[in-house]
């Protein structure tokens, strides 16, 4: 019955230890004085600045499978940017624009403007958050900062198109391929029409019976009288 007690008291001794610890610590600092009975939170002394080292650049995903991204610089409309922009003063105001650009953006609501994306000097680029240049064929680096999750969806195959079939070297699309960066929000399209019927066979009639919503089609059955 002894080892029960013992390790009772245990976890009161290494808490007694760690608060004699920082006691000797903070008694060794000098305090910043008090206001209104309170010290802000920040201003306690620090015994060592730490001294991290600079974050390592974002270089893929170590599980995805290989793959090539379809260059689409020489599909863009108004490259290259600097053609116009440098003849302008980069202005960084954010404000309405005129053609042949978009006035405002539908991305982001109201919280993404151009040149959160667009470098501001040197327009034929884009540049991550980390101030990277970035090329408008690697544009998928830019979108990953905020929209990560369908990114790495992208990368490993479950979101997104590729080119070709499913054998064979993968080459992506890129995001801005399917999605405006202006206003990136798929709008609803027409459904394709059905596929060919093959040689040699004919097309079963068509049902144009209205089945009902389903939810409507399970009720039907769980109250339909028995033997129906």
């Amino acid at each position: 019955m002894a080892l029960p007690g013992r390790s009772r008291l245990l976890p009161g001794a290494a808490f007694f230890g760690a608060g004699a610890l920082l006691l000797a610590v903070f008694a060794r600092a000098e305090l910043p004085p008090r206001e209104d009975g309170h010290r802000p939170l920040r201003a306690n002394p620090v015994s060592a600045a730490p001294d991290p080292a600079p974050p390592a650049p974002f270089d893929g995903y170590a599980d995805a499978p290989a793959f090539e991204v379809v260059p689409r610089q020489g599909a863009l409309t108004f490259y290259p940017c600097a053609a116009c922009h440098d003849q302008m003063t980069p202005n960084p105001e954010r404000r309405k624009l005129f053609s042949p650009h978009p006035a405002a953006l539908d991305h982001g609501d109201g919280r993404i403007w151009c040149l959160d994306c667009h470098a501001g000097e040197g327009r034929n680029t884009l540049h991550t958050l980390a101030g990277e240049r970035v090329d408008f064929n690697e544009a998928d680096r830019v979108c990953a900062q905020c929209h990560y999750t369908p990114h790495r969806d992208w990368a490993f195959g479950a979101h997104g198109k590729r080119v070709a079939d499913w054998q064979g070297p993968r080459r992506l699309y890129s995001c801005a391929h399917c999605h405006d960066p202006h206003s990136p929000a798929l709008r609803p399209r027409a459904p394709e029409p059905p596929p060919p019927v093959r040689a040699g066979l004919s097309r079963p009639p068509r049902n144009d019976r209205d089945h009902g919503a389903p939810w409507r089609v399970a009720e039907e059955e769980e109250h339909a009288p028995e033997g129906q």
